[in-house]
């Protein structure tokens, strides 16, 4: 075999196929790149209007909203809000579920005490971890204020509704705070 050959076949064998892949992963990188810009506004607005939805399904008496400050390590919560007509709070909790983070909203009224309370349960098990997201179960908690120790978990579902548990305390303990 001559040289030339040598040098052609290393570089149809070797060379190109590697040159072909690079150009095919940074053409997939750049489109990604360009679909993510265009989307990442639109995922942030619908996030946003679920959020406020979320927030007028625990407080239905309030007009809009205010985000307030708060110390998110020291009470566990991920956002707080309270409503501009003085109804009440409104505070969001994620906590460690079976099958993720079981993420919990809870309106207060002006007092403390819980008026409205919605689990987002869509990661855990359909059937067993979901039932901590039940109106039956989350009705449990409708009407407590300052602790929720008589509340029990949900034989099966555990993890989950002990997610929630530890979201309604956290909720309970940073409104205390918040007074």
């Amino acid at each position: 075999m001559t040289e030339e050959k040598k040098k052609n076949s290393l570089f149809q064998d070797m060379i190109k196929p590697v040159l072909v892949l690079l150009i095919i992963a940074a053409v997939v990188a750049a489109l990604l790149a360009f679909v993510h810009n265009i989307t990442e506004p639109i995922i942030a607005e619908n996030s946003r209007i679920a959020a406020e939805k979320a927030r007028m399904e625990v407080l239905p008496d309030a007009d809009a909203f205010t985000e307030i400050p708060y110390e998110a390590e020291q009470f566990n919560i991920t956002s707080a809000y309270k409503a501009n007509n003085g109804c009440g709070y409104v505070f969001t909790s994620a906590n460690k579920g079976y099958g993720g983070d079981v993420v919990v909203t809870v309106g207060l009224d002006a007092n403390g005490t819980i008026v409205g309370i919605k689990a987002d349960v869509s990661t855990e098990t359909s059937g067993v971890g979901s039932k901590a997201g039940d109106e039956k179960y989350l009705s449990n908690y409708m009407g407590i204020s300052g602790s929720d120790d008589n509340i029990d978990t949900i034989s099966g579902a555990t993890y989950s509704s002990s997610a929630v548990k530890t979201g309604v305390a956290s909720v309970l303990e940073a409104f205390e705070a918040l007074k």
